[in-house]
């Protein structure tokens, strides 16, 4: 062929009748098609066109099934094929293993009959998977698979003697019980059919002192998990009978929870949209609830009702007292103790909200405390002077100064006949006094407050002092600052030295902004900037 010349495509012949046969033969044609449908009898085909569209809808699910899978689901090691005498091997060994479950479940408490009706996958999850004894092991029955989760589990742990049905009948009782208390917090009204029991916090009332060294305690499920706080918490508080905690914060609304250290469900709330809360506190008669905010007016809430009611303001006394955010209740229940402006303290009665007294010192109250008698009061400034005054006669009886007196936040008494008093401070540092025995450091005159010199200095933590309180019994010391995270020691008394195994690295303790002890030291509870309220049984109480 001459260069540049164009290649002429070869010309294709036209089929003929045999290469057309051969063609719809191998390939097919519409034509065929539509007739092979409409000599289709469906009914002919019964049960076994169900079985093989049931069978194409199982593939297609499989398919999709394999997609969502992960990688490691679809491939295994292909150990070779199984020898007659190994698979005479697994079925013996099958065959006592069924004969021994048999025999284990005679008389135990996890026997049930419908196990053998149920069929478990062992690879749909890969907590499962762990189970399985060969590659090919699929599905087993509900009283192998219960099985096999005993023994994995008794690798490692002893039996429980619950698992007895002795023991199980023993149990009977406490489970009914258990079934009323759920009744109790599924009603209508939890709250009510709560106050109307004599349920109160377990305790053995231990009579033993606390070791100074290891603090035996555990972590129950959170006070307010069943419905957490929307803000940080500013105050717990546990009701001096019943197994009650009541938390307050900035969200408006006072929760009570009923506290049995596995559920903890919601007896009942308060939402008050003017008033985000600061403090909040049950009174000793365990019928009402006293809260307050930012505001000139405090919260009476009778828990029995449901009714509210609102001191709105103190007439004659509204210029020192422009706030009843921070207020403490007396441990006999006839008074309020307000901190107000300018060094001043008001006091009002508990019954009706009527101005009773009010106390003057020099400087800016720092914090209030209540001696346990309810005829005194320790008021201490933030340059570090204490004041006690008494209710009785309405003056000052005693006067001593803080050593170090810098950044006063907050005062705690504690132990018997309130001997304690603690002092906490801006940098971190915790004064202790022994009340009853002081040890006079510096006076400079007859007239001028004494200097006392501390019984114990702290220095634990290393940020402000925000939350300082005794345990019920004075053994325990617990102090906290939520300008950092995990800033919580308890402290032993009167060795006055802090536990050493807790609170650990690994303790969920966030920035600690409150601190409750229930009535019989039985539990401790932590409100923290998140709004969760971490709830500790103390094993020494329990």
């Amino acid at each position: 062929m001459a260069k540049g010349s164009k290649e002429k495509p070869a010309e294709v012949p036209e089929k003929d009748a045999v290469e057309i046969e051969l063609e719809k033969a191998v390939f097919g044609d519409f034509e065929g098609f539509e007739s092979g449908l409409k000599e289709l009898d469906l009914d002919a085909y019964g049960s076994d066109y169900d079985m093989e569209s049931s069978d194409e809808e199982k593939s297609h699910d499989e398919e999709e099934n394999q997609i969502e899978a992960q990688d490691g689901d679809l491939f295994f090691v292909d150990e070779g094929g199984d020898s007659d005498e190994d698979k005479m091997d697994e079925d013996e060994e099958e065959s006592s293993e069924e004969s021994e479950s048999e025999s284990d479940s005679d008389g135990n408490a996890w026997d049930d009959s419908d196990d053998e009706k149920m069929q478990i996958s062992l690879t749909s999850s890969d907590r499962i998977r762990k189970l399985r004894k060969t590659m090919q092991d699929n599905y087993i029955s509900g009283r192998e698979y219960s099985r096999r989760l005993r023994d994995r589990f008794e690798k490692v742990y002893p039996r429980p003697k619950w698992t007895s049905m002795e023991a199980l009948e023993s149990n009977s009782s406490d489970d009914e019980a258990m079934d009323e208390d759920e009744d109790m917090a599924a009603s209508a009204d939890p709250l009510a059919a709560l106050l109307k029991t004599t349920s109160t916090y377990v305790s053995k009332k231990s009579a033993k002192l606390l070791p100074p060294t290891n603090l035996d305690i555990v972590r129950l499920k959170d006070a307010n998990h069943a419905a957490a706080s929307h803000s940080a918490i500013q105050t717990l508080n546990f009701h001096p009978s019943h197994s009650l905690m009541l938390s307050s914060g900035y969200d408006r609304t006072l929760r009570m929870y009923h506290v049995d250290g596995k559920s903890n469900p919601v007896a009942t709330t308060l939402h008050v949209r003017e008033s985000p809360f600061q403090t909040a506190q049950f009174h000793p008669d365990g019928r009402r609830v006293f809260a307050a905010g930012r505001r000139r007016y405090l919260y009476i809430w009778d828990i029995e009702t449901g009714g509210v009611t609102k001191i709105t303001r103190m007439y004659g006394h509204e210029q020192t007292q422009r706030s009843m955010e921070k207020f403490e209740l007396s441990p006999c229940g006839r008074f309020i103790a307000l901190i107000g402006g300018n060094g001043w303290m008001n006091m009002l009665s508990a019954s009706n909200g009527q101005w009773i007294a009010g106390a003057k010192v020099e400087g800016i109250i720092a914090d209030i405390a209540w001696h346990k008698d309810g005829e005194r009061i320790s008021i201490v400034t933030t340059s570090g002077e204490v004041s006690e005054w008494d209710v009785n006669a309405r003056k000052v009886c005693a006067k001593w100064r803080d050593e170090g007196s810098v950044g006063i936040t907050t005062i705690a008494l504690g132990g018997k006949n309130d001997r304690w008093c603690a002092i906490g401070s801006q940098s971190g540092i915790v004064n202790v006094y022994d009340r009853l025995d002081p040890t006079i450091g510096f006076r400079p005159s007859q007239d001028e407050a004494p200097t006392y010199k501390p019984r114990a200095v702290i220095t634990n933590l290393v940020t402000t002092i925000s939350s300082l309180q005794f345990s019920p019994d004075g053994q325990i010391l617990a102090m906290a600052s939520r300008a950092k995270r995990d800033a919580l020691r308890l402290i032993h008394v009167p060795s006055f030295t802090a536990f050493r195994n807790w609170p650990t690295s690994g303790t969920p303790l966030g920035k600690v902004t409150a601190i409750a002890f229930t009535p019989g030291s039985e539990m401790l509870c932590t409100g923290n900037e998140a709004g969760y309220a971490r709830l500790w049984k103390l094993n020494h109480y329990c």
